[in-house]
Protein backbone atom coordinates (compact mmCIF):
# COMPACT_ATOMS: atom_id res chain seq x y z
CA UNK A 1 0.00 0.00 0.00
CA UNK A 2 1.82 3.33 -1.02
CA UNK A 3 2.02 6.34 1.11
CA UNK A 4 0.12 8.23 -1.11
CA UNK A 5 -2.80 6.16 -0.64
CA UNK A 6 -2.53 5.75 2.78
CA UNK A 7 -3.09 10.03 3.29
CA UNK A 8 -5.18 10.39 1.11
CA UNK A 9 -7.55 7.65 2.59
CA UNK A 10 -6.37 9.65 6.26
CA UNK A 11 -7.58 13.22 4.84
CA UNK A 12 -10.76 11.39 3.11
CA UNK A 13 -11.83 9.70 6.53
CA UNK A 14 -10.75 12.76 7.96
CA UNK A 15 -12.73 15.43 5.93
CA UNK A 16 -16.16 12.83 6.56
CA UNK A 17 -15.45 13.11 10.27
CA UNK A 18 -15.77 16.61 9.90
CA UNK A 19 -18.82 16.74 7.54
CA UNK A 20 -20.53 14.48 10.14
CA UNK A 21 -19.61 16.63 13.23
CA UNK A 22 -20.73 19.85 11.13
CA UNK A 23 -24.54 18.41 10.57
CA UNK A 24 -24.29 17.12 13.80
CA UNK A 25 -24.11 20.55 15.40
CA UNK A 26 -26.61 22.20 13.15
CA UNK A 27 -29.34 24.07 14.07
CA UNK A 28 -31.88 25.82 12.62
CA UNK A 29 -33.14 29.83 13.34
CA UNK A 30 -36.80 31.25 12.47
CA UNK A 31 -36.99 34.55 10.95
CA UNK A 32 -40.89 36.58 10.93
CA UNK A 33 -41.82 39.71 10.26
CA UNK A 34 -43.77 39.55 13.49
CA UNK A 35 -41.01 38.26 15.29
CA UNK A 36 -38.88 40.36 17.84
CA UNK A 37 -35.15 41.28 17.36
CA UNK A 38 -34.73 40.55 20.48
CA UNK A 39 -36.05 36.71 19.81
CA UNK A 40 -33.09 33.66 19.69
CA UNK A 41 -34.96 32.73 16.42
CA UNK A 42 -35.14 29.02 18.20
CA UNK A 43 -38.98 28.67 17.15
CA UNK A 44 -41.63 29.98 15.57
CA UNK A 45 -42.96 31.64 18.97
CA UNK A 46 -39.68 32.73 19.34
CA UNK A 47 -39.11 34.13 16.01
CA UNK A 48 -36.49 36.89 15.12
CA UNK A 49 -37.78 39.99 13.15
CA UNK A 50 -33.98 40.45 11.84
CA UNK A 51 -32.84 38.43 8.98
CA UNK A 52 -29.38 40.17 8.62
CA UNK A 53 -28.77 39.46 12.11
CA UNK A 54 -29.75 35.67 12.23
CA UNK A 55 -27.65 35.36 9.30
CA UNK A 56 -24.86 36.51 10.93
CA UNK A 57 -25.32 33.80 13.79
CA UNK A 58 -25.56 30.85 11.80
CA UNK A 59 -23.01 28.45 10.63
CA UNK A 60 -22.54 25.46 8.42
CA UNK A 61 -25.11 23.36 8.55
CA UNK A 62 -27.50 25.42 9.42
CA UNK A 63 -30.86 26.24 8.21
CA UNK A 64 -32.73 29.41 8.36
CA UNK A 65 -36.55 29.35 7.94
CA UNK A 66 -37.82 32.51 6.36
CA UNK A 67 -41.85 33.26 6.96
CA UNK A 68 -43.76 35.20 4.39
CA UNK A 69 -43.54 39.42 4.27
CA UNK A 70 -40.89 41.55 3.37
CA UNK A 71 -37.55 41.86 4.73
CA UNK A 72 -35.75 45.09 3.63
CA UNK A 73 -31.78 45.31 2.90
CA UNK A 74 -28.75 43.69 1.45
CA UNK A 75 -28.12 40.27 2.59
CA UNK A 76 -24.84 38.42 2.92
CA UNK A 77 -24.99 35.07 1.47
CA UNK A 78 -23.09 32.72 4.70
CA UNK A 79 -21.09 29.62 3.65
CA UNK A 80 -22.92 26.41 4.03
CA UNK A 81 -26.14 27.40 5.24
CA UNK A 82 -29.38 26.76 3.66
CA UNK A 83 -32.28 29.83 3.64
CA UNK A 84 -36.06 28.69 2.88
CA UNK A 85 -38.66 31.23 2.21
CA UNK A 86 -42.56 30.98 2.03
CA UNK A 87 -43.44 29.90 5.73
CA UNK A 88 -46.76 30.75 7.21
CA UNK A 89 -45.30 30.41 10.63
CA UNK A 90 -47.05 27.19 11.81
CA UNK A 91 -45.19 24.77 9.50
CA UNK A 92 -42.93 21.57 11.02
CA UNK A 93 -42.13 20.73 7.47
CA UNK A 94 -40.18 22.37 4.43
CA UNK A 95 -42.52 20.74 2.12
CA UNK A 96 -45.56 22.51 3.86
CA UNK A 97 -44.35 26.19 3.01
CA UNK A 98 -45.42 28.02 -0.33
CA UNK A 99 -43.31 28.62 -3.34
CA UNK A 100 -43.57 32.27 -4.81
CA UNK A 101 -44.21 31.06 -8.26
CA UNK A 102 -47.28 29.59 -6.70
CA UNK A 103 -48.82 31.91 -4.20
CA UNK A 104 -49.46 35.97 -3.84
CA UNK A 105 -47.77 35.39 -0.08
CA UNK A 106 -44.30 35.56 -0.32
CA UNK A 107 -41.44 35.50 1.28
CA UNK A 108 -40.07 39.00 -0.18
CA UNK A 109 -35.84 40.58 -0.42
CA UNK A 110 -36.40 44.00 -1.35
CA UNK A 111 -33.25 46.31 -2.05
CA UNK A 112 -34.93 49.70 -1.81
CA UNK A 113 -33.02 50.73 -4.21
CA UNK A 114 -30.06 51.09 -2.06
CA UNK A 115 -28.48 47.80 -1.81
CA UNK A 116 -27.89 44.81 -4.13
CA UNK A 117 -30.07 42.29 -2.56
CA UNK A 118 -27.99 38.98 -2.38
CA UNK A 119 -23.99 38.81 -1.91
CA UNK A 120 -22.21 35.94 -1.59
CA UNK A 121 -18.76 37.75 -1.08
CA UNK A 122 -16.45 35.32 -2.39
CA UNK A 123 -15.82 31.79 -4.07
CA UNK A 124 -17.54 29.33 -1.05
CA UNK A 125 -16.11 24.99 -0.34
CA UNK A 126 -19.66 24.31 0.90
CA UNK A 127 -22.75 24.76 -0.97
CA UNK A 128 -25.01 27.84 0.42
CA UNK A 129 -28.24 28.00 -0.97
CA UNK A 130 -31.18 30.51 -1.07
CA UNK A 131 -34.68 28.67 -1.97
CA UNK A 132 -38.22 30.28 -2.04
CA UNK A 133 -37.78 33.92 -2.03
CA UNK A 134 -38.79 37.50 -4.21
CA UNK A 135 -35.79 38.92 -5.15
CA UNK A 136 -36.66 43.19 -6.00
CA UNK A 137 -35.44 46.75 -5.98
CA UNK A 138 -31.70 46.17 -5.68
CA UNK A 139 -29.54 47.71 -7.52
CA UNK A 140 -25.60 47.54 -7.67
CA UNK A 141 -22.85 47.50 -11.09
CA UNK A 142 -23.15 43.99 -11.33
CA UNK A 143 -25.55 41.59 -9.92
CA UNK A 144 -28.55 44.31 -8.53
CA UNK A 145 -30.47 41.48 -7.76
CA UNK A 146 -28.29 38.65 -6.80
CA UNK A 147 -24.19 38.46 -7.13
CA UNK A 148 -23.48 34.53 -6.91
CA UNK A 149 -19.84 32.34 -6.80
CA UNK A 150 -18.61 29.46 -6.29
CA UNK A 151 -21.13 26.71 -4.94
CA UNK A 152 -23.59 29.38 -4.72
CA UNK A 153 -27.56 28.18 -5.38
CA UNK A 154 -30.68 29.84 -5.75
CA UNK A 155 -33.29 27.77 -6.42
CA UNK A 156 -36.78 28.91 -6.86
CA UNK A 157 -37.11 32.27 -6.57
CA UNK A 158 -38.84 34.76 -8.45
CA UNK A 159 -36.51 37.82 -9.65
CA UNK A 160 -37.52 40.96 -11.04
CA UNK A 161 -37.37 44.97 -11.19
CA UNK A 162 -33.75 45.38 -10.27
CA UNK A 163 -31.37 47.95 -11.91
CA UNK A 164 -27.42 47.58 -12.38
CA UNK A 165 -25.09 50.22 -13.08
CA UNK A 166 -25.46 52.49 -10.09
CA UNK A 167 -23.56 51.00 -7.19
CA UNK A 168 -24.83 49.60 -4.18
CA UNK A 169 -24.24 50.15 -0.18
CA UNK A 170 -20.98 48.84 0.72
CA UNK A 171 -19.02 49.01 -2.60
CA UNK A 172 -15.63 50.28 -2.83
CA UNK A 173 -15.33 53.07 -5.65
CA UNK A 174 -11.63 53.19 -6.72
CA UNK A 175 -12.26 56.38 -8.33
CA UNK A 176 -14.29 57.85 -5.30
CA UNK A 177 -11.46 56.67 -2.96
CA UNK A 178 -14.50 55.27 -0.68
CA UNK A 179 -17.26 52.90 0.10
CA UNK A 180 -20.40 53.53 -0.24
CA UNK A 181 -22.46 54.26 2.89
CA UNK A 182 -25.64 55.45 1.05
CA UNK A 183 -26.90 56.03 -2.11
CA UNK A 184 -29.39 58.06 -4.32
CA UNK A 185 -30.25 56.07 -7.13
CA UNK A 186 -33.23 58.63 -8.33
CA UNK A 187 -30.52 61.50 -7.76
CA UNK A 188 -27.45 60.01 -8.68
CA UNK A 189 -25.76 61.43 -5.32
CA UNK A 190 -24.16 58.96 -2.98
CA UNK A 191 -21.60 59.57 0.67
CA UNK A 192 -18.76 57.29 0.30
CA UNK A 193 -16.74 56.46 3.44
CA UNK A 194 -12.60 56.29 3.52
CA UNK A 195 -11.90 52.76 4.15
CA UNK A 196 -8.72 54.24 6.15
CA UNK A 197 -9.38 54.76 10.07
CA UNK A 198 -7.72 57.43 11.65
CA UNK A 199 -7.04 55.80 14.25
CA UNK A 200 -5.50 58.25 16.47
CA UNK A 201 -7.86 59.48 19.15
CA UNK A 202 -8.40 62.99 18.61
CA UNK A 203 -10.51 65.86 20.47
CA UNK A 204 -13.83 67.16 18.55
CA UNK A 205 -11.84 70.21 17.18
CA UNK A 206 -8.69 68.34 16.38
CA UNK A 207 -10.69 65.87 14.80
CA UNK A 208 -12.04 68.29 12.66
CA UNK A 209 -8.82 69.72 11.54
CA UNK A 210 -7.40 66.22 11.69
CA UNK A 211 -9.59 64.82 8.58
CA UNK A 212 -8.21 67.54 5.98
CA UNK A 213 -5.39 64.75 6.25
CA UNK A 214 -7.44 62.24 4.23
CA UNK A 215 -6.45 62.09 0.63
CA UNK A 216 -7.93 59.02 -1.08
CA UNK A 217 -8.50 58.57 -4.53
CA UNK A 218 -6.80 61.75 -4.58
CA UNK A 219 -9.56 63.69 -3.43
CA UNK A 220 -9.02 66.71 -0.92
CA UNK A 221 -12.96 67.41 -0.53
CA UNK A 222 -12.85 64.61 2.96
CA UNK A 223 -15.16 65.97 5.99
CA UNK A 224 -16.48 64.50 9.27
CA UNK A 225 -19.50 62.83 8.80
CA UNK A 226 -22.85 64.11 10.11
CA UNK A 227 -25.04 62.57 12.89
CA UNK A 228 -27.68 61.47 10.61
CA UNK A 229 -25.13 59.84 8.33
CA UNK A 230 -23.71 58.09 11.19
CA UNK A 231 -27.33 56.85 11.39
CA UNK A 232 -27.39 55.02 8.02
CA UNK A 233 -25.13 52.64 10.09
CA UNK A 234 -27.60 51.98 12.52
CA UNK A 235 -31.37 50.55 12.96
CA UNK A 236 -33.56 51.88 16.06
CA UNK A 237 -35.06 49.14 17.96
CA UNK A 238 -36.84 51.64 21.02
CA UNK A 239 -35.84 52.38 24.17
CA UNK A 240 -33.28 54.54 22.79
CA UNK A 241 -31.34 51.76 21.75
CA UNK A 242 -29.71 50.88 18.29
CA UNK A 243 -28.70 47.39 16.05
CA UNK A 244 -26.55 47.74 13.13
CA UNK A 245 -28.13 48.00 9.60
CA UNK A 246 -27.92 46.01 6.62
CA UNK A 247 -25.40 49.49 5.79
CA UNK A 248 -23.18 48.89 8.53
CA UNK A 249 -22.89 44.55 8.08
CA UNK A 250 -21.77 45.34 4.11
CA UNK A 251 -19.38 47.79 4.96
CA UNK A 252 -17.87 45.94 7.52
CA UNK A 253 -17.58 42.86 5.09
CA UNK A 254 -16.24 45.32 2.73
CA UNK A 255 -13.50 46.54 4.93
CA UNK A 256 -12.37 42.71 6.07
CA UNK A 257 -12.21 41.71 2.36
CA UNK A 258 -9.86 44.79 1.64
CA UNK A 259 -7.41 44.14 4.99
CA UNK A 260 -8.90 47.44 6.29
CA UNK A 261 -9.29 48.45 10.20
CA UNK A 262 -12.98 47.53 10.62
CA UNK A 263 -15.78 49.89 12.44
CA UNK A 264 -16.72 47.37 15.43
CA UNK A 265 -15.36 48.15 18.66
CA UNK A 266 -14.75 51.60 18.10
CA UNK A 267 -15.92 55.24 18.45
CA UNK A 268 -15.86 57.91 15.58
CA UNK A 269 -16.86 61.83 15.94
CA UNK A 270 -19.77 62.79 14.13
CA UNK A 271 -19.78 66.85 12.68
CA UNK A 272 -22.09 67.75 14.57
CA UNK A 273 -22.01 70.00 18.29
CA UNK A 274 -24.81 69.82 20.80
CA UNK A 275 -25.44 72.73 23.04
CA UNK A 276 -27.92 71.67 25.80
CA UNK A 277 -25.54 71.30 28.70
CA UNK A 278 -22.88 73.84 30.02
CA UNK A 279 -20.31 71.75 28.28
CA UNK A 280 -19.48 71.80 24.87
CA UNK A 281 -20.63 68.25 23.40
CA UNK A 282 -20.74 67.07 20.22
CA UNK A 283 -22.30 63.54 18.40
CA UNK A 284 -20.43 60.42 18.29
CA UNK A 285 -20.80 56.88 17.19
CA UNK A 286 -20.29 54.12 19.80
CA UNK A 287 -19.64 51.06 17.72
CA UNK A 288 -19.47 48.40 20.46
CA UNK A 289 -23.13 49.26 21.95
CA UNK A 290 -24.37 50.72 17.92
CA UNK A 291 -25.61 53.68 19.62
CA UNK A 292 -25.12 57.40 18.59
CA UNK A 293 -24.58 59.65 21.45
CA UNK A 294 -23.18 62.96 23.01
CA UNK A 295 -19.80 63.48 24.39
CA UNK A 296 -17.79 66.35 25.57
CA UNK A 297 -15.99 67.86 23.20
CA UNK A 298 -12.60 67.38 25.00
CA UNK A 299 -13.12 63.98 24.49
CA UNK A 300 -11.30 61.52 22.29
CA UNK A 301 -12.87 59.41 19.95
CA UNK A 302 -11.68 58.29 16.02
CA UNK A 303 -12.43 59.96 12.94
CA UNK A 304 -13.59 57.88 9.83
CA UNK A 305 -13.60 60.59 7.02
CA UNK A 306 -16.48 60.37 4.29
CA UNK A 307 -17.19 62.86 1.03
CA UNK A 308 -20.60 63.68 -0.91
CA UNK A 309 -20.22 62.73 -4.96
CA UNK A 310 -22.35 63.32 -8.00
CA UNK A 311 -22.78 59.75 -9.75
CA UNK A 312 -22.02 58.37 -12.60
CA UNK A 313 -23.88 55.91 -14.14
CA UNK A 314 -21.42 52.98 -15.31
CA UNK A 315 -22.37 50.22 -17.75
CA UNK A 316 -24.39 48.01 -15.28
CA UNK A 317 -23.89 43.86 -16.51
CA UNK A 318 -26.57 41.38 -14.91
CA UNK A 319 -29.54 43.22 -13.51
CA UNK A 320 -31.19 40.22 -12.09
CA UNK A 321 -28.41 38.50 -11.57
CA UNK A 322 -24.52 37.73 -12.18
CA UNK A 323 -23.05 34.35 -11.61
CA UNK A 324 -19.72 33.17 -11.45
CA UNK A 325 -17.87 29.60 -12.27
CA UNK A 326 -19.12 27.01 -9.82
CA UNK A 327 -22.44 28.66 -9.25
CA UNK A 328 -26.18 27.06 -9.74
CA UNK A 329 -29.67 28.68 -10.68
CA UNK A 330 -32.53 26.24 -10.58
CA UNK A 331 -36.18 26.60 -10.92
CA UNK A 332 -36.61 30.65 -10.79
CA UNK A 333 -38.26 32.94 -12.96
CA UNK A 334 -36.08 36.35 -14.17
CA UNK A 335 -38.03 39.39 -15.84
CA UNK A 336 -38.23 42.97 -15.87
CA UNK A 337 -34.67 43.54 -14.85
CA UNK A 338 -32.54 46.31 -16.57
CA UNK A 339 -28.73 46.79 -17.16
CA UNK A 340 -26.31 47.66 -20.07
CA UNK A 341 -25.61 44.17 -20.88
CA UNK A 342 -27.89 40.84 -19.90
CA UNK A 343 -30.43 42.74 -18.80
CA UNK A 344 -31.30 39.39 -16.56
CA UNK A 345 -28.80 37.22 -15.89
CA UNK A 346 -24.93 37.12 -16.84
CA UNK A 347 -22.82 34.42 -16.32
CA UNK A 348 -18.96 34.25 -15.95
CA UNK A 349 -17.71 30.73 -16.69
CA UNK A 350 -19.18 26.93 -16.03
CA UNK A 351 -22.74 28.17 -14.14
CA UNK A 352 -25.41 25.36 -14.25
CA UNK A 353 -28.99 26.79 -14.97
CA UNK A 354 -32.17 24.53 -14.35
CA UNK A 355 -35.21 25.35 -15.77
CA UNK A 356 -34.92 29.47 -15.48
CA UNK A 357 -38.06 31.18 -16.97
CA UNK A 358 -37.03 34.10 -18.69
CA UNK A 359 -40.54 35.95 -19.32
CA UNK A 360 -38.64 39.11 -20.54
CA UNK A 361 -37.05 37.26 -23.59
CA UNK A 362 -39.78 34.43 -23.71
CA UNK A 363 -36.76 32.34 -23.13
CA UNK A 364 -36.77 28.44 -21.69
CA UNK A 365 -33.22 27.61 -21.31
CA UNK A 366 -32.62 23.70 -21.42
CA UNK A 367 -32.51 21.58 -18.62
CA UNK A 368 -29.16 20.35 -17.49
CA UNK A 369 -26.97 22.51 -19.45
CA UNK A 370 -23.13 24.34 -18.11
CA UNK A 371 -24.02 28.24 -20.12
CA UNK A 372 -20.61 29.92 -20.29
CA UNK A 373 -22.57 32.63 -21.42
CA UNK A 374 -26.05 34.39 -21.66
CA UNK A 375 -27.18 36.90 -24.16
Amino acid sequence: MSLLYIRMKHFAYSFLLSFVFLFANAKRVYVSTAGSSWADGSSWESATNDLCSALLCCSAGDTVWVAVGTYYGGFLIPEGVTVLGGFLGTETSEQQRLLPMHSSQRSVLCGKHLYRVLEQPADYDLPSAWDGFAITQGIGQMGAGVLLRRNGVLRNCIIEDNAAGMPAVGEYLPQEGGLVLFVNASTKRAVVMSPVDYGRHYQHTRGKEAVSQCSEGGKSDWRLPTNSEMLYLTSAVGDGLYAFSPSYYLLENQLKARGNDLLSGKRYWASNTATESGNPVAYCLHTTNAQSSRLSTWGYCRIRPVRSVTLTPADGVGGGVYATSGSTLSGCMVSNNTAAEDEDIHTEGEVLILDIDDKSRLYFMAINEFNTSLK
